[in-house]
Formats: structure tokens, sequence, C-alpha cells
């Protein structure tokens, strides 16, 4: 049973929330300002989201505010830097703008609109100070994410690496926010989806995923007034996941089969997606297009033209921040980056805006570990990030051992991030595959009545604390200078050379990762206890070998080895039969 202080905090925590949100938010507190004075001098934190609100002097139908007006907001700092921010109509005669400043000064703004006759949108001009973030949120410290060009992993703009752990929540627009829900059980909250994103954050998670399954808004007639309200709820969400600190990695619009009805119109989905980027673009986003549209929702688009690839590009057109952007990719039997296998390679490989994939790979953890689908991402001549971004769910298609499993699977195999997933929070109140028993990961049995698990079991299930170990335990280490097995060093006097390790019989199991011959790390995941060597070592080198647990996040006592007259060095055998992460540094 949880302690009454942890608790406590959690329900105050959620119970501030409702009441901030009703309210105008200070930045130190959400991130988030407001005004309606939009010439005021006002001060804002940077990166952090301010929004500012503009009456329009002319009447406009609701068609003519989302169809004909058409306003953006340029922001200009006083070193010179120059952002373009899209506004969007917010009902009845009112337009906002949300922006985040990414340098500290004084920053000016004016408005330009198609209406310019209207002086309540057209030619309004403003000032105000941006001065540094003092909280502790390490987005708004160090700046949005980026990524750069022959990187493989994801960076703050200040250049610090990103360790990319997400939580998956595909049905985020079905999860309470003013209310408990029905399968909150005996817990006393008042929100079932702050709760979720509060616990997360504070268990160590970075990264939200969401698809917008669950909204209210009706995208097959345009934006309407009921729409606006339908938007105005999603904030919420978006803005309580930014107060947290946590990265979205959201969809656009809608779950894709909504798309086949509007695809052919050009004109009105790149309003869309402009009304989209004008929302969201100020917060810390990932945008991730849309669910398995890479490369064409299971043959229900045209690879030929598919519509995400004309939103990818002019969401790059129109985000001033360049958020890093995906297509979540189909799973790897139908779409990998270049067509292993049968497989389809990506259609958006040389899109405009594309800069990392969302990976849906999962691997049967009862045999030797199958390397070419991580090397057919490493191997990316353009550099891009791969992220593990939808693997096997906890209690829906594997157990505790699998979901843990996968992350350490990613990041040994050059994918620097992990979507973990669990029960009825990936699918909030889902139906699918959830009558069935799922032997996906060839080591467990997942039963329908244990696919029946409540989300509030599903948050403290032990892989989402094993997880935030495995995090915990590469960041302790450069993890980001760490390359596969399969590949080899780029720089030093081991540059061009392969790790060579030899395992003791065909039931090892590992993945494996080095860096040069000065670190390796080693995940052993079949039942036997043997490991193996590691050759083509310099003789009479000293190593530090330790075995790292990684149910528990402990570690035991370092073992000093020393390679042999021909350089090979004997790796010490696991404790027991479960799985075990090994380290060995060079002395």
């Amino acid at each position: 049973m949880r302690g009454m202080c942890f608790f406590l905090s959690l329900v105050f925590s959620c119970l501030l929330t409702q009441v901030s949100l009703s309210a105008s938010e200070s930045a130190a507190e959400s991130t988030i300002e407001r005004t309606a004075e939009s010439t005021a001098e006002r001060t804002v934190e940077c990166w952090t989201a301010a929004e500012w609100e503009f009456e329009s002097a002319g009447d406009f139908s609701e068609k003519d505010a989302f169809y004909r007006v058409q306003m953006d907001v340029e922001f200009r700092s006083e070193k010179g830097t120059v952002l373009r921010m899209p506004a969007f109509w917010d009902g009845g005669k009112i337009w906002r703008v949300r922006f985040a400043p990414t340098e500290p000064g004084v920053w000016s703004f004016t408005t330009i609109c198609s209406e310019t006759g209207d002086p309540g949108l057209h030619g309004k001009t403003g000032t105000f100070q941006c001065v540094p973030y003092v909280g502790e949120l390490e987005i708004y410290r160090r700046g949005f994410l980026q990524t750069r060009e022959k990187l493989k992993y994801l960076v703050y703009a200040d250049g610090t690496p990103f360790f990319y752990l997400g939580d998956t929540h595909w049905g985020m627009m079905s999860e309470e926010f003013d209310e408990p829900g029905p399968h909150a059980g005996e817990l006393k909250i008042q929100s079932h989806f702050c709760y979720l994103v509060d616990r997360r954050a504070e268990q160590g998670f970075t990264v939200y995923q969401s698809e917008p399954i669950g909204k209210t808004m009706n995208f097959a007639d345009g934006i309407s007034m009921e729409d606006v309200r339908g938007f105005q709820s999603m904030d919420r969400y978006f803005r309580h996941i930014a107060h947290r600190g946590l990265v979205h990695a959201n969809a656009q619009f809608f779950y894709p089969s909504e798309m086949l009805a509007i695809q052919h119109d050009e004109a009105y989905l790149k309003l869309l997606t402009r009304y989209w980027v004008a929302r969201y673009a100020a917060y810390p986003v990932l945008w991730t297009l849309g669910q398995e549209v890479d490369d064409d929702f299971y043959e229900k688009f045209s690879r030929d033209a598919n519509p995400y690839v004309k939103v990818c590009t002019w969401i790059h057109e129109l985000d001033p921040y360049r958020h890093p952007m995906t297509a979540h990719q189909e799973n790897i039997w139908h779409t990998t980056r270049s067509g292993v296998g049968k497989a389809h390679a990506s259609i958006f490989q040389d899109v405009p805006g594309h800069t990392w994939y969302g990976v849906q790979w999962s691997l049967r953890l009862n045999s030797p570990p199958n390397t070419a689908i991580a090397k057919d991402y490493w191997n990316d001549g353009k550099g891009k990030p791969a992220i593990l971004y939808e693997g096997l769910y906890c209690f829906l298609w594997t157990e505790d051992f699998g979901a843990r499993a996968q992350g350490w699977m990613a990041f040994l195999n050059g994918m620097y991030g992990y979507g973990y997933g669990a029960a009825d929070i990936w699918l909030y109140r889902g139906k699918y595959d959830m009558n069935t028993t799922s032997t996906h990961d060839g080591v467990s049995q997942v039963t329908p009545e244990e696919k029946a698990l409540r989300w509030p079991e599903a948050l403290e299930l032990p892989s989402a604390s094993q997880v935030i170990f495995m995090k915990d335990f590469l960041k302790k280490r450069a993890w980001w200078e760490l390359i596969p097995e399969f590949a080899v060093s780029c720089e030093g006097p081991e540059a061009g050379r392969k790790m060579e390790f030899v395992p003791a019989s065909p039931s090892v199991f590992r993945f494996a990762a080095h860096a040069g011959h000065r670190e390796f790390v080693f995940y052993f995941y079949s039942r036997a206890k043997e490991t193996g060597t590691l050759q083509g070592l310099e003789p009479g080198t000293g190593y530090a070998c330790t075995w790292f647990d990684p149910q528990t996040g402990r570690s035991l006592e370092t073992v000093m080895q020393k390679t042999g007259p021909s350089g090979v060095l004997e790796l010490p055998q696991k404790p027991d039969e479960k799985d075990w992460v090994l380290s060995v540094d060079r002395k």
C-alpha cells in the first residue's frame, strides 16, 4: 500500500491543477502567461509559452473566421532573432497567439493579418521582457528538443543529450480531466488525467506519447464554435503536460481513419495543419503526424499520395521552432527505414521536416537477437535518430520482463529512446485484443483476465520502476557514446573495430553496446548463467566488471578482471538465471 504522504501529495497536486487551470496562470507555476492587453509590457520566462489575445473590429462568420482570416505574429528579439508564429481563432471575435521566447532580452512583435483593414487584428504591436527560466524543469532550463546532423539521439536546444523515455496514451482525450473516471477505484482524486501525468513525471518519465482518440471535435466540415470548445478542452491536456515538464509526442488532428474523408481537400487540410501548429507549437512537443501512417496506414492511403506527407511539409514550413517530427511507422513486417525483408521502405526519408523515425519493433525473448532491423536504422545515411516508439505493452502482449527488456534492447541497439506502455493506460478503456491469450514475446502468456488490469495498478507495475532503473543506470555513463555491438568505433585508437564478443554457448542471448574498447554494456536475457569472452583487446589490460540487477536497480560488488596474453577477457558468470546487466570498464 502506498504511503499516505505520497497519496496526499498527488491529490493536492491535482487539486491545485484544477484551480490553476480555471484562472490565469503564472509562468513560474505553469509555464503559461495570459493577457488581454496585446500591447502591454510584461515579463516572460525563456522557453515558456505566453499568450496574447486580440479582438477583431469586424464581425466574421464561423466559416470566414477559419477559412478566410489568416493571422501571423512576427516576434523579434533585441539580438535580431525573428520567429513568425501563426495565430488561431478562438471563437467569436477572439484570436490568440502562443509564443515561447528562445532567448533573454527585450522582444517586440507585430501582427500581420490577411484582413488588413481590421485594426484589431492587423498592425498591432507590443513588447515584452524575456528573462531566464528560474525553475527546475530541464525542458525550460535547456530549451526545446532538436535533431542535429550526424547525431543519433535528440538533444535540448543547448546541445545536452535528451533521454527519451515515453509513456503511451493513445486515448489521451478519453482520460477524464475533471473527474476520476470509472476505473479509479478507491483513489480519491479530482482528475484521472492529471494524476497519470503527475505520477509519470514523478517517476522519471520524460515523454508523454499521445493520440487524440476520444476528442470531441468533428473535422468533417471545417472548424465551428463547437469544435473550438473541444480545442479549448484539449488545451488543458497540452498545458498540464507542459506544466510537469514532459515533452509531448503528439499525433495531429485525429486517428488516421478520419483522414480518409478529407485527404483530397488540400486547402482545408493545410488550414487544419496551420490551426494545430498555432495552438500547440509553443509547447515542448514532438510531432508524430499520425498512428502508423508510414508508409500507408496498412494500405489505406496511396503510397504515392499519402496526405501526411503534405502535412509533414506544411508543419515544417509553419513551425518556427522546427520541433523534431516523425511519421509513426507501421510494424516492422510492413515498414522499416529502407525495407528489410518483405517490408516497404519509409516514404518519409526525403520529406522536408521529417527528422526521426518512430519505430514499431518487438523481438521474441526466447531466441538470440536479430539485429537486421536495428542495423537498418543505424545505417541511415542522413543520421536520423530512431526511437522504439511502440513495442509490446505490459499486460497486453508481454509482462514485466518483456517491458523492461525492450528498453535495454532499444538503447543498446542504437535506438536512443523507448516508448513504454501498460494495460488500461496505453489505450484507456480499450477493447483491442482483450479477449485472447497473447504470447507475443515468446516467454510469457498474457490471459484475458490479466489484460483486464485497471490503470491505478498498471501505473505502479514493477516494470514502470524498472525502466527508470535503466534510465538511471545509463545516465550515469555517457549513454549517447555507446554504439551497438554490430557497429564499429568511429574515433580513437579502436576506430574501425567492432566489439568481439564470443558467447560461451548458443543459449546465451544478449544485447550489447560499447564505446571503443574502454567501455562495454551487456544485457543478458536468457536463462543461461554462462556469458562468454571479449576478444581482440590489449593484453594485460585491467577491466572492472559489475553486475547490475535491472529488476531492483542495485549493483553487486565490482570484480577486477585482466585480459590474457592473447587479449581475451573472460566475463564473469551471471549471479542467477534471470536477466542481468554487466558493465565492463577499462581501468
